[in-house]
């Protein structure tokens, strides 16, 4: 990894746990919000997934939300983040369809009556709905996206600027299909984020479920010559000493991987 520069991403993670929030002590050392990730561009500021974590998140001039899927560990931070209402910042969040509903439709829905006293767009005058079809630009960079293998679909993103690559890959289930596509889409990138909410010993029991074993995707970032993977969404129930363990097993076969820890840098 490079040294901090003024050119360079300044990646932050914001909350790397899956499914749920925990609050108890024995989880802390890797953190209690679920996923979101900070990515700072020069003036932009991309976050990918407004998990719990997007709330102590700091919001640039222009702000870009990746939503990978509409469940709601991915989405249940959007509501109390205080960015968002802060009229100086410009605002757009990304998300494919869904179920035949567009992001405006998802978001408009989840955050209104009866669910929710007010809709996103009352509290954010100047939000931006943006439904993925295709890649797209943010910038100089240039966000490519694939479809993952999860119940109701699931969208990765690839950012790059020639320069660095970062994939986000989580909420996916690799079968063979899924894993030919993810190693083409993720291949050479520099950063590789994937789901690693299931151990071996999970996986029976919970395929189907739409995620993978640690193993699995510590061996896919070194299949597609990722030069870091790090994995993130992890199981609500693991503890921080039983993720410690995890990650040294995880480690020992695959040195250049490792578990991401809420509050966690890196520049790239």
């Amino acid at each position: 990894m490079k040294t901090e520069e003024k050119d360079c991403w300044k990646i932050e993670l914001l909350g790397v746990r899956g499914s749920m929030a925990v609050t108890p002590k024995e989880y802390q050392e890797f953190g209690s919000d679920t996923l979101s990730i900070r990515i700072q561009v020069g003036e932009t500021v991309i976050f990918l997934d407004a998990g719990s974590g997007i709330m102590y998140g700091q919001a640039g001039a222009e702000n870009h939300v990746l939503i990978g899927h509409p469940h709601l560990d991915h989405l249940l931070g959007l509501c109390k983040w205080p960015a968002l209402g802060d009229p100086s910042k410009k605002m757009k969040i990304y998300m494919a369809d869904h179920e035949g509903m567009s992001c405006q439709e998802i978001l408009h829905a989840l955050y209104g009556p009866p669910f929710w006293p007010i809709h996103l767009e009352d509290v954010s005058k100047g939000l931006e709905y943006v439904s993925v079809k295709g890649a797209f630009h943010i910038g100089d960079v240039t966000v490519d996206v694939l479809s993952g293998n999860h119940p109701g679909g699931v969208t990765h993103y690839k950012l790059s600027d020639g320069k660095r690559s970062l994939v986000y890959a989580v909420d996916s289930e690799l079968t063979e299909q899924a894993e030919r596509d993810l190693l083409e889409f993720a291949k050479g990138c520099d950063l590789l984020f994937c789901d690693g909410q299931l151990t071996d010993e999970d996986a029976e029991e919970k395929r189907g479920w739409g995620h993978s074993t640690q193993l699995q995707v510590a061996s896919l970032g070194q299949k597609c010559g990722a030069k870091h993977t790090v994995l993130v969404h992890f199981d609500p129930s693991s503890t921080d000493v039983q993720l410690d363990a995890l990650e040294q097993k995880v480690k020992g076969k695959y040195p250049n991987s490792s578990f991401g820890r809420q509050g966690e840098i890196r520049y790239l």
